[in-house]
């Protein structure tokens, strides 16, 4: 089972500085007075697992993450870093551990890593689903999810149960193929009436060309035909000039 190793928080909210925190198999429980930045760690989390809302975060926009500070060091970028334990190869890399980072620039730049390795969120976010790992599921639950699951509907609760086992990412999966699927159909539509499109123009083609064979072969005969026309007349013409040159003779 996929379970969380250690966090590195460096430049997020309160943690300005580098903090490291390790966690172990089973319960862990992380304990403090209010405003000592435990709310934080859930939404440090929820920022490495690809988190876009800037309201899930509690902030107004991606820059209220990057720690605020008068210092003239103050930190230019939100980073965390979370590594999971692999050994059982839920996540399909070949490591024993698996670490997942993001850092967001108060430019607006955004970067995500997996071992060190950059990616884009889309496939961060594939291989976190493997394990059943999804930002917008209930890997993590805040604070007011459990008072919300006692009143939403059947319909939602039920909704929320299969996120809870691992169901929901199905059809999240079950949606993008059949929207591949569709994608594909259109493709193949646009291509068919090309090709319909095609043929008649071949077909055009074809019809231009016999036209042209059948006026060139026609063109061939009457020029035939003209010359043994004139090579009758000729012979007549000759003929009749030898029998006039034989009559001038004759005279």
């Amino acid at each position: 089972m996929v379970f969380i190793k250690r966090i590195e928080l460096r430049g997020f909210k309160t943690f300005s500085r580098k903090v490291t925190l390790k966690l172990g198999r089973g319960l862990t429980v992380i304990t403090g007075p209010n405003g000592s930045g435990k709310s934080n760690i859930l939404d440090a989390l929820r920022f490495a697992l690809g988190e876009l809302s800037p309201k899930e975060l509690r902030g107004s926009s991606l820059s209220d993450l990057v720690t605020k500070s008068t210092t003239v060091n103050q930190p230019r970028s939100a980073y965390v870093a979370i590594q999971f334990d692999n050994t059982d190869r839920r996540l399909p890399v070949d490591s024993s551990t698996v670490t997942i980072s993001r850092e967001f620039h108060r430019g607006g730049e955004g970067i995500y890593r997996i071992n060190g390795k950059r990616v884009s969120r889309k496939q961060l976010t594939e291989l976190l689903s493997s394990a059943d790992i999804s930002v917008s599921g209930y890997n993590i639950i805040p604070q007011h999810a459990v008072t919300r699951l006692a009143e939403v509907t059947s319909e939602e609760r039920r909704r929320i149960i299969e996120d809870l086992i691992g169901l929901g990412i199905y059809d999240v999966k079950k949606a993008e193929a059949q929207n591949q699927l569709n994608i594909a159909d259109t493709n193949i539509k646009i291509a068919t009436a090309r090709i319909d499109e095609v043929r008649l123009r071949v077909e055009s083609l074809e019809k231009e060309r016999n036209d042209f064979l059948r006026h060139s072969l026609l063109t061939k005969e009457i020029s035939k035909l003209q010359a043994h026309i004139v090579s009758g007349k000729l012979s007549t013409i000759i003929k009749d000039i030898e029998f006039l040159k034989g009559r001038i003779e004759d005279k």
